[in-house]
Protein backbone atom coordinates (compact mmCIF):
# COMPACT_ATOMS: atom_id res chain seq x y z
CA UNK A 1 0.00 0.00 0.00
CA UNK A 2 1.53 3.56 -1.11
CA UNK A 3 2.21 6.16 2.04
CA UNK A 4 0.64 8.64 -0.04
CA UNK A 5 -2.42 6.89 -0.82
CA UNK A 6 -4.02 4.10 1.34
CA UNK A 7 -2.16 4.93 4.49
CA UNK A 8 -3.73 8.18 4.77
CA UNK A 9 -7.02 6.26 4.68
CA UNK A 10 -5.79 3.64 7.35
CA UNK A 11 -4.27 6.78 9.44
CA UNK A 12 -7.62 9.00 9.98
CA UNK A 13 -10.20 5.79 9.77
CA UNK A 14 -8.76 2.51 10.68
CA UNK A 15 -6.40 3.82 12.94
CA UNK A 16 -8.75 5.64 14.68
CA UNK A 17 -11.84 3.35 14.09
CA UNK A 18 -13.93 5.03 12.93
CA UNK A 19 -14.39 3.90 9.20
CA UNK A 20 -18.70 4.00 10.80
CA UNK A 21 -18.86 0.81 7.88
CA UNK A 22 -21.92 -0.88 9.96
CA UNK A 23 -23.73 2.84 9.49
CA UNK A 24 -23.69 2.68 6.00
CA UNK A 25 -24.85 -1.02 6.01
CA UNK A 26 -27.53 -0.30 7.95
CA UNK A 27 -28.46 2.11 5.50
CA UNK A 28 -28.26 -0.09 2.81
CA UNK A 29 -29.80 -2.75 4.54
CA UNK A 30 -33.22 -0.43 5.33
CA UNK A 31 -33.27 1.58 2.35
CA UNK A 32 -32.71 1.77 -1.39
CA UNK A 33 -29.53 3.34 -2.07
CA UNK A 34 -27.33 2.92 -4.78
CA UNK A 35 -26.00 6.49 -5.91
CA UNK A 36 -24.45 8.39 -3.04
CA UNK A 37 -22.76 11.70 -3.01
CA UNK A 38 -20.05 12.65 -0.62
CA UNK A 39 -19.68 16.86 -0.11
CA UNK A 40 -16.32 17.37 2.19
CA UNK A 41 -15.35 13.30 2.27
CA UNK A 42 -11.55 13.90 2.08
CA UNK A 43 -10.46 10.61 2.29
CA UNK A 44 -13.39 8.54 3.92
CA UNK A 45 -13.52 5.95 0.95
CA UNK A 46 -15.66 3.38 3.47
CA UNK A 47 -19.69 4.82 1.87
CA UNK A 48 -18.04 2.48 -1.34
CA UNK A 49 -17.85 -0.47 0.11
CA UNK A 50 -21.66 -0.54 0.58
CA UNK A 51 -22.84 1.31 -2.07
CA UNK A 52 -22.08 0.68 -5.73
CA UNK A 53 -21.73 4.17 -7.00
CA UNK A 54 -20.15 6.79 -4.82
CA UNK A 55 -19.49 10.33 -5.65
CA UNK A 56 -16.83 12.15 -3.74
CA UNK A 57 -16.08 16.36 -3.13
CA UNK A 58 -13.21 17.64 -1.53
CA UNK A 59 -10.85 20.86 -2.27
CA UNK A 60 -7.99 19.22 -0.31
CA UNK A 61 -5.03 18.57 -2.43
CA UNK A 62 -4.39 15.48 0.07
CA UNK A 63 -7.63 14.09 -1.24
CA UNK A 64 -7.32 15.07 -4.37
CA UNK A 65 -3.68 12.95 -4.88
CA UNK A 66 -5.49 9.60 -3.11
CA UNK A 67 -8.15 9.83 -5.52
CA UNK A 68 -5.41 9.91 -8.20
CA UNK A 69 -3.97 6.37 -7.09
CA UNK A 70 -4.88 3.07 -7.93
CA UNK A 71 -4.78 1.45 -4.40
CA UNK A 72 -7.90 2.76 -3.91
CA UNK A 73 -9.93 0.64 -6.15
CA UNK A 74 -8.66 -2.44 -5.37
CA UNK A 75 -8.63 -2.00 -1.67
CA UNK A 76 -12.95 -1.07 -2.58
CA UNK A 77 -12.68 -4.30 -5.04
CA UNK A 78 -11.77 -6.28 -1.75
CA UNK A 79 -14.09 -4.95 0.57
CA UNK A 80 -17.45 -4.07 -1.46
CA UNK A 81 -20.55 -6.19 -0.58
CA UNK A 82 -22.18 -5.87 -3.71
CA UNK A 83 -21.90 -7.96 -6.77
CA UNK A 84 -21.29 -5.22 -9.60
CA UNK A 85 -18.30 -3.44 -10.30
CA UNK A 86 -17.91 -0.50 -7.77
CA UNK A 87 -18.26 2.99 -9.60
CA UNK A 88 -15.95 5.81 -8.10
CA UNK A 89 -16.06 9.54 -8.67
CA UNK A 90 -13.89 12.73 -7.65
CA UNK A 91 -15.00 16.21 -8.14
CA UNK A 92 -11.85 18.28 -6.51
CA UNK A 93 -13.70 21.40 -5.64
CA UNK A 94 -15.63 23.49 -3.04
CA UNK A 95 -19.13 22.13 -2.75
CA UNK A 96 -20.12 25.41 -1.53
CA UNK A 97 -19.47 26.65 -5.14
CA UNK A 98 -21.15 23.92 -7.18
CA UNK A 99 -19.54 20.68 -9.07
CA UNK A 100 -20.40 18.92 -12.68
CA UNK A 101 -23.48 16.67 -11.74
CA UNK A 102 -26.92 16.10 -12.73
CA UNK A 103 -29.72 17.65 -10.41
CA UNK A 104 -31.78 15.29 -8.52
CA UNK A 105 -29.99 12.73 -9.06
CA UNK A 106 -28.49 10.87 -6.09
CA UNK A 107 -30.37 8.82 -3.36
CA UNK A 108 -28.24 9.92 -0.91
CA UNK A 109 -26.26 12.77 0.54
CA UNK A 110 -23.68 12.09 3.01
CA UNK A 111 -23.17 15.07 5.87
CA UNK A 112 -20.10 14.32 8.09
CA UNK A 113 -18.47 17.04 9.89
CA UNK A 114 -18.02 19.31 6.69
CA UNK A 115 -20.19 22.22 7.44
CA UNK A 116 -23.28 22.79 5.59
CA UNK A 117 -23.53 20.19 2.81
CA UNK A 118 -27.23 19.62 3.31
CA UNK A 119 -28.18 23.05 2.43
CA UNK A 120 -25.52 23.58 -0.47
CA UNK A 121 -26.07 20.00 -2.15
CA UNK A 122 -29.61 19.13 -1.72
CA UNK A 123 -29.92 20.32 -5.25
CA UNK A 124 -28.33 16.75 -6.34
CA UNK A 125 -30.63 14.95 -4.25
CA UNK A 126 -33.71 13.15 -6.01
CA UNK A 127 -37.14 13.97 -4.08
CA UNK A 128 -37.32 11.08 -1.88
CA UNK A 129 -33.72 10.93 -1.45
CA UNK A 130 -31.86 10.84 1.70
CA UNK A 131 -29.61 12.90 3.66
CA UNK A 132 -26.84 11.00 6.51
CA UNK A 133 -26.03 14.37 8.60
CA UNK A 134 -24.45 14.76 12.07
CA UNK A 135 -24.69 18.01 13.81
CA UNK A 136 -20.82 19.03 14.45
CA UNK A 137 -21.66 22.01 12.40
CA UNK A 138 -25.74 22.57 13.14
CA UNK A 139 -26.47 20.65 9.75
CA UNK A 140 -28.58 18.32 10.96
CA UNK A 141 -30.36 20.87 12.91
CA UNK A 142 -30.71 22.97 9.77
CA UNK A 143 -32.34 20.60 8.41
CA UNK A 144 -34.72 19.51 11.46
CA UNK A 145 -35.89 23.62 10.28
CA UNK A 146 -36.01 22.92 6.90
CA UNK A 147 -39.47 21.74 4.89
CA UNK A 148 -37.51 20.24 2.21
CA UNK A 149 -36.49 17.14 4.47
CA UNK A 150 -38.43 15.15 7.30
CA UNK A 151 -36.42 13.33 9.44
CA UNK A 152 -36.91 9.86 8.93
CA UNK A 153 -34.37 7.66 11.70
CA UNK A 154 -31.94 8.75 14.28
CA UNK A 155 -28.65 6.32 14.56
CA UNK A 156 -27.73 5.63 18.71
CA UNK A 157 -24.36 4.31 18.83
CA UNK A 158 -23.09 2.19 22.06
CA UNK A 159 -19.60 0.64 22.04
CA UNK A 160 -19.42 1.76 19.03
CA UNK A 161 -21.76 0.28 17.01
CA UNK A 162 -24.48 1.76 15.44
CA UNK A 163 -28.12 0.92 15.77
CA UNK A 164 -31.01 2.88 13.82
CA UNK A 165 -34.51 3.71 15.64
CA UNK A 166 -37.34 5.20 13.94
CA UNK A 167 -39.78 5.43 16.92
CA UNK A 168 -40.29 9.02 19.05
CA UNK A 169 -38.71 11.38 16.38
CA UNK A 170 -40.42 14.12 17.25
CA UNK A 171 -38.55 13.90 20.25
CA UNK A 172 -35.20 15.47 18.60
CA UNK A 173 -34.50 18.70 17.59
CA UNK A 174 -36.07 19.64 20.91
CA UNK A 175 -33.82 23.21 21.87
CA UNK A 176 -32.91 23.20 25.73
CA UNK A 177 -33.52 27.10 25.41
CA UNK A 178 -36.99 28.11 25.18
CA UNK A 179 -35.98 30.55 22.37
CA UNK A 180 -36.88 29.70 18.54
CA UNK A 181 -34.18 28.07 16.42
CA UNK A 182 -33.50 30.21 13.04
CA UNK A 183 -31.30 29.13 9.81
CA UNK A 184 -29.13 32.75 10.49
CA UNK A 185 -28.90 31.63 14.19
CA UNK A 186 -27.15 28.26 13.06
CA UNK A 187 -25.11 29.52 10.29
CA UNK A 188 -23.62 31.88 12.51
CA UNK A 189 -22.67 29.90 14.78
CA UNK A 190 -21.19 27.19 12.58
CA UNK A 191 -21.74 24.65 15.19
CA UNK A 192 -24.75 22.53 16.66
CA UNK A 193 -27.17 23.77 19.77
CA UNK A 194 -28.08 21.61 22.70
CA UNK A 195 -31.15 19.82 22.27
CA UNK A 196 -33.12 17.84 24.97
CA UNK A 197 -32.55 14.84 22.90
CA UNK A 198 -29.78 13.87 20.51
CA UNK A 199 -28.37 10.77 18.63
CA UNK A 200 -24.96 10.64 16.64
CA UNK A 201 -26.21 10.47 13.29
CA UNK A 202 -29.49 11.68 11.54
CA UNK A 203 -31.36 10.05 8.63
CA UNK A 204 -33.37 13.02 6.81
CA UNK A 205 -35.85 12.42 3.44
CA UNK A 206 -36.20 15.26 1.32
CA UNK A 207 -39.88 15.45 0.62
Amino acid sequence: MSKSALDLYKKYFQDRQFERLDLFEIIAENFDVQRALYPGSFVHITPSFVFPYVTYVDNDKQAKHFFDKSEIFKLIAERKTYSQEAKVAFHFADYRNGFDEIIGSFDLLISQYAGFVGQYCKKYLKTDGFLLVNNSHGDAGLAAIDDDYQLKAAFLAKNGKYRISEKNLDDYFVPKSQNQVTREQLERLQKGIGYKKTAGVYLFQKV
